[in-house]
């Protein structure tokens, strides 16, 4: 077996999910020795781990805190995470030291789950707010941080006070936010498009009725080219046409489903229409090939997604062309939108909790934020990072930034059965894509399906 030094150890247990429980520089004396597996080195993009026997050297009477830290693989977040690890590690090693263990996006909340249920849950752990966050803090899984963040004299003024309430249940906060976005608000277009077509480019002005008119002109079915496409066509995405329209896919409190109501039915027919009436969008499932493929292609006009849609650019050609506007202003006046955060949490169970903290502080930090919109794209919840010359510089974050401050608060229901609630509706509504039935047809057991959900007892008792 080789070797490694204390440097190469922290740089390998920065990258992958199995690491080392303590290493050291080059000792004088070696009494033991342990056998640990450390990841071969993986791509942004890879969800797949290669793990590589190796023995690293441990001085006698070193006894390190390990901390374990969980994140999601994929689109360099554990990366991002894990360089933050490495840099706390230097500073604070050999009396405590962080090891990172990430798992794939597909199967990263089971697992956490899975960890929770067990009593083997890291100490740090990433989560979303719309997946967990809730529901887990609601039952002890993860620990209030007020008195740490008293403690620790945790500066949290420099972060929007959205995303600060928003990491709060009953009053006490249970997570650091580190990043933040309004939702799937985003309508991206590809300028050629446009341009051969003679039309002006989507801007803040527009309306619903713009864009179906800009989705009538563009489509043209003989060519395979779509005027319009909304990827997920999921809970997420139709709440932004619900709220532009008045409507809404749950109440305030989170305990009524008003998705029949009128002004959310005007906004379903509005979806269903683009389908079945003015067919400028294809059918889910319909087209072999992906939304991707197509917008690289140049065979789609306008599509809806979030800040992260922007990482489509890595596939055309020509990168600037693809710009993004904020979703249409609805009859309210105003456009829909959702705003979600995701927080680093504190196992309940830890017996490191301060020390985990001073891992977790980090987070809040400008450094930390314009580190990680520079490396990974991930729109920060500082308004001195968001509102910065360096982000509005580029036109789409501005873009998002505008729309940032008037995102729409995150709700959920109450009872914390928010994957049931998504997931039921999702499919409910996909039946009226696919034109298996109309809105008219179906909204009314629909309503009665998520309703169903939120009269259910709450998972926190």
């Amino acid at each position: 077996m080789n070797k490694i030094s204390r440097r190469e150890f922290l740089r390998w247990s920065a990258l992958g999910s199995a690491g080392a429980l303590l290493a050291a520089c080059a000792p004088q004396v070696v009494e033991r020795t342990v056998e640990v597996e450390v990841p071969v080195q993986q791509t942004v993009i890879t969800e797949v781990e290669v793990p590589v026997e190796q023995t690293v050297e441990v001085p006698v009477g070193t006894e390190a805190i390990v901390l374990r830290v969980h994140h999601r693989l994929g689109a360099v977040e554990c990366d991002e995470w894990g360089y933050w690890a490495a840099k706390f590690n230097e500073e604070h090693y050999p009396d405590i030291f962080i090891k990172m263990e990430c798992f794939p996006g597909s199967e990263y909340f089971q697992k956490l789950n899975t960890l929770a249920a067990g009593g083997t849950l890291g100490d740090v752990i990433w989560i979303s707010s719309i997946e967990g966050f809730y529901r887990m803090s609601a039952t002890g899984v993860f620990g209030p941080l007020d008195d740490l963040i008293a403690a620790n004299a945790t500066d949290l003024s420099g972060l929007y006070p959205l995303a600060v309430d928003a990491m709060k249940l009953n009053g006490q906060m249970y997570g650091i936010p580190q990043v933040a976005h309004p939702g799937r608000t985003g309508l991206y277009y590809l300028k050629s498009v446009f341009d051969n077509a003679g039309l002006a480019y989507p801007d803040d002005t527009w309306t619903y009725d713009d864009l179906l008119d800009a989705a009538l002109q563009l489509t043209n079915a003989d060519e395979g080219m779509w005027g319009y496409l909304d990827p997920e066509s999921s809970y997420f995405s139709i709440l932004v046409d619900l709220r532009a329209y008045g409507g809404d896919v749950i109440n305030d409190d989170g305990t009524q489903c008003p998705i029949n109501s009128p002004e959310a039915v005007e906004a379903l027919k509005w979806r269903s229409d683009l389908y079945h009436v003015h067919k400028v969008a294809p059918l889910p499932g319909s087209v072999q090939m992906s939304y991707v493929q197509l917008l690289t292609a140049g065979k789609l006009a306008m599509h809806q997604n979030g800040f992260w849609g922007w990482s489509n650019t890595a596939y055309l050609d020509k990168p600037t062309d693809l710009g993004v506007a904020p979703m249409p202003k609805g009859p309210t006046g105003h456009m829909g939108s959702m705003f979600e955060c995701d927080p680093a949490c504190l196992n309940a169970n830890s017996m490191y909790k301060s020390e985990a903290f001073q891992y977790m502080e980090i987070f809040a930090t400008r450094e930390f934020q314009l580190h990680n919109w520079q490396n990974t794209g991930r729109t920060p919840c500082r308004p001195d990072v968001f509102e910065s010359e360096d982000l509005l510089a580029d036109p789409n974050m501005a873009v998002f930034s505008k729309i940032f401050d008037q995102a729409m608060p995150l709700v959920l229901p109450a009872n914390f059965r928010e994957t049931e609630y998504f997931k039921t509706l999702t499919e409910q509504l996909s039946a009226i894509w696919l034109g298996q039935t109309t809105v008219e047809e179906s909204i009314d057991s629909i309503q009665q399906a998520g309703q169903a959900i939120l009269d259910q007892p709450s998972l926190a008792e």
